[in-house]
């Protein structure tokens, strides 16, 4: 029987580069796309083989896998995210599970590691235990610094600026310090519409962030990250759920033309761009492919211009949809006369001042197309001012010095266009915009839906609850947590909706997971634990949740667990990540509750009363 190879490249994979290579040599090299993401060979030379991963804009992923001979070796890789959530740049596929794994299923010696641009560990270690690298030992000082943190979800009320709490649906996963809340599509909301939805995140001391969010159809995935390294901060990242789009806003953030080439070929096809603003498509998607013919008008072409003009009368309301018709207008009056070029500008000014008043910016590079513009435009009036009508010359000196004037509270996250809150005090005082540096990390629920809240450091995030002798228990028991929801690609088996527990009634109205999910801590080669440490308030403490499963579960990436809180956390219920043999959530309470835990793809329920276990704080057993 030959020795072949089928390979299959996450699922999830947007648009980005695909390296194969053994036995030091590179047998594939792709830019792929949701729909190009397979590889298939016959012949192939038995061996440890690697492959690397690389979306537009992300840091790549490895797998390590072995070509068995004389059989038809099958590969298909999880999701990336999967991959990722290991805290490690490299995994393993296992043959024999079909699986990815953490840990060599098999033996590779150490030239193999070389051979496949792999870094061989570095085990050696100090007396003491810390590790040591080359000729002398080296300490790596890692920030202590702790913040709390707030994030919060509001939608447009009654008119422009004036949002009330978000009214939909969310669902929030942890893994590896990382983060993912998603927010499905909702089938109520005409996307056309323009009804603004606004992402606000508090951090203690450093600021407020804000963002205009597009909720693309097929669902908006939020990533917010704390570096490992830096001091306590965020990093938000903000993109599609759906693979085919996410590609048009990776190659718009950080692709290159040979990526951008592969969006244009592999995932708009042959589709007239017209059918990008019929009813029941995205808008989100007709913004993005007028940025993409901007930012790469040798892979896309100029945009139609009456397919342009479409784009405004539907889209109006984004900021985004003016400066694509506005740098239309601009580009293609370059090479024309003098008299042209000036009603070009004019035209551009009045389609920038049309998109300040629309509001803020969705992309970055919107915002800084509107600077380039404004710039040129600057430049161009300092000329000829003398031949352009002076209402226009004024209109422009009002939303250039505006643009000017707001660019201390510019900031931007990815592919999104973000902002700081402005510090009052000194806009009051100095009648200057400067971000509010010195938040309490603390959002006000009153016009905010508060989606999670908080603390973090240096590559790790923890949640707070309030009292859980609060009088703000749900009366219901926690029996149903409406902003947990499902993703639609999610296996049925393995969704919160069919969680065993659920079908129970709830325990005791203050303690809602007594009794709920088995009464046991250990079984079926699962246990769950917890630890405490102090924290920097002596009225609360930090709980470190652990469920570790024994060696012969085979725990694959992308395995995880659903941890139940008690109901006065935010969120109250998570999909934790494995990591290895463990899922490790990390939070802070004032009081003690049961803590519920369902591992589905093991059919496993744990349960455990934090102020029944041995060595648990006063705070916990009294509380």
């Amino acid at each position: 029987m030959k020795t072949s190879l089928h390979f299959e490249a996450p699922t999830d994979l947007s648009v980005g580069t695909v390296r194969i290579t053994g036995h030091g040599q590179t047998i594939a090299d792709w830019v792929a796309t949701p729909d190009n993401r397979t590889f298939q060979r016959d012949d192939l030379r038995p061996g440890v083989y690697s492959v690397e991963i690389g979306p537009a804009g992300v840091a790549p992923q490895s797998v390590v896998f072995e070509v068995r001979e004389g059989q038809a070796n099958n590969v298909v890789l999880p999701s990336f995210s999967a991959l990722s959530s290991t805290g490690s740049n490299t995994s393993f596929f296992d043959m024999d599970g079909q699986r990815a794994v953490s840990e060599s299923p098999f033996s590779i010696k150490v030239d193999a590691h070389l051979n496949l641009g792999l870094t061989q560990p570095d085990r050696r270690v100090s007396h003491d235990g810390e590790k040591i690298s080359g000729e002398r030992a080296r300490q790596i000082d890692i920030p202590t610094a702790r913040r709390r943190v707030s994030i919060g979800l509001s939608e447009e009320a009654l008119g422009p600026e004036t949002f009330a709490t978000f009214d939909g649906q969310s669902k929030m996963e942890l893994s590896s310090g990382r983060l993912e809340l998603e927010i499905p599509t909702d089938s109520r909301r005409d996307h056309w519409a323009g009804h603004r939805v606004r992402l606000s995140a508090a951090i203690e001391k450093v600021r407020v962030e804000r963002c205009l969010l597009p909720l693309y159809r097929g669902g908006t995935r939020i990533t917010v990250a704390a570096p490992s390294f830096s001091a306590a901060d965020l990093e938000l990242s903000i993109t599609p759920v759906d693979t085919k789009l996410r590609a048009f806003v990776r190659a718009l953030d950080a692709g290159t033309s040979i990526e951008a080439a592969a969006v244009r070929d592999d995932v708009i096809g042959r589709r007239d761009a017209k059918i990008l603003l019929v009813y029941d498509a995205d808008p989100w998607a007709a913004l993005l492919f007028g940025l993409l013919t901007i930012r790469f008008p040798d892979v896309f072409g100029p945009a139609d211009p009456v397919w342009t003009d479409h784009l405004v009368e539907r889209a109006g309301w984004a900021f985004d949809a003016h400066v694509i018709r506005a740098s239309q207008a601009l580009s293609a009056a370059a090479a024309s006369s003098l008299e042209a070029r000036n009603n070009a500008v004019s035209e551009t000014v009045g389609f920038l001042a049309k998109a300040q008043v629309a509001g803020s910016p969705y992309y970055r590079y919107t915002n800084q197309l509107f600077g380039e513009m404004a710039a040129g435009v600057a430049s161009y009036l300092k000329v000829n001012n003398p031949r352009i009508d002076k209402a226009v010359v004024r209109r422009f000196e009002r939303l250039h010095s505006r643009w000017h004037r707001e660019l201390p509270l510019q900031r931007g996250s990815g592919s999104t266009f973000t902002w700081l809150a402005r510090d009052l005090a000194a806009l009051r005082e100095r009648n200057v915009l400067v971000p509010h540096r010195h938040p309490s990390g603390r959002l006000q629920p009153r016009h905010t839906r508060i989606v999670f809240e908080g603390e973090i450091s240096a590559g790790q995030i923890a949640i707070i609850g309030r009292s859980t002798t609060s009088e703000q228990t749900s009366s219901s028991g926690g029996a149903v947590l409406s902003h947990v929801v499902e993703r639609s690609e999610d296996a049925p088996e393995f969704g919160w909706a069919q969680m065993p527990a659920l079908r129970r009634p709830p325990g005791p109205q203050d303690d809602p997971n007594k009794g709920r999910f088995g009464g046991e801590a250990r079984r079926g080669g699962f246990r769950l634990s917890a630890t405490f440490e102090p924290t920097k308030s002596k009225s609360w403490v930090a709980v470190i949740l652990t469920i570790e499963a024994d060696r012969s579960m085979k725990i694959a990436l992308g395995d995880f667990a659903w941890f139940v809180l008690h109901p006065t956390f935010s969120p109250s219920a998570l999909k934790v990540s494995f990591r290895g043999s463990r899922a490790r959530l990390r939070i802070q309470s004032k009081g003690g509750f049961t803590v519920g835990v369902w591992v589905p793809r093991y059919g496993i329920e744990l349960e455990t009363d934090l102020a029944q276990i041995d060595g648990a704080p006063r705070i916990i057993k009294l509380l």
